[in-house]
């Protein structure tokens, strides 16, 4: 775990720590229990190498090492969240969030939200000035989640497949102040 990029949330209980690939059984685990958003997006439970595939996946022009892997550990450092992040992408001034989740006991109290935000202020420090995300178009809790935010739709992007599924999804963006 490279625990020199960390942020803290709003409440102290909870600590972002960056991961890398000598944590990825601990992502698998909270992969295996987010199977409703495998199966949301995939049409099946997370491969077994989810985790790992994670690690590397980063878009055109970018390299592993502008993928951030962020951990939301609780405080008997248990992993129950991620969020997934590429620098500098789709612009020099711009972070894109591939994916965030949190393990489904932890939903719905606003720890989301909390995270995000911790998250916000810490790419804000490294200079960005907005955070791009795209939200399957059947993911209808997590497009409300992301415009009470502030996100707002910027464009919908065209059909693409998805594991055994097709989704249209919309590219949503933050300004950040």
């Amino acid at each position: 775990m490279d625990t020199s990029i960390k942020f803290v949330l709003q409440s102290a209980a909870y600590i972002a720590k960056k991961l890398d690939l000598r944590d990825e059984n601990i992502l698998q685990y909270l992969y295996e229990q987010c199977t409703d958003y495998a199966i949301l997006t995939d049409g099946h439970p997370p491969l077994s190498s989810a985790a790992a595939d994670e690690f590397l996946a980063v878009p055109e022009g970018k390299t592993t090492q502008d993928n951030f892997i962020f951990g939301l550990f609780d405080q008997h450092d248990t992993l129950v969240g991620m969020l997934e992040t590429i620098r500098h992408y789709p612009n020099d001034k711009s972070w894109w969030i591939g994916l965030m989740m949190l393990a489904p006991e932890h939903r719905g109290k606003g720890l989301g939200s909390m995270f995000y935000q911790a998250y916000e202020s810490w790419v804000a420090q490294q200079e960005a000035q907005s955070v791009f995300l795209a939200v399957l178009e059947e993911n209808q809790p997590g497009f409300i989640f992301w415009q009470k935010l502030g996100f707002e739709v910027i464009r919908i992007a065209p059909p693409q497949q998805f594991g055994n599924k097709v989704h249209r999804r919309y590219v949503m963006r933050q300004e950040l102040s």
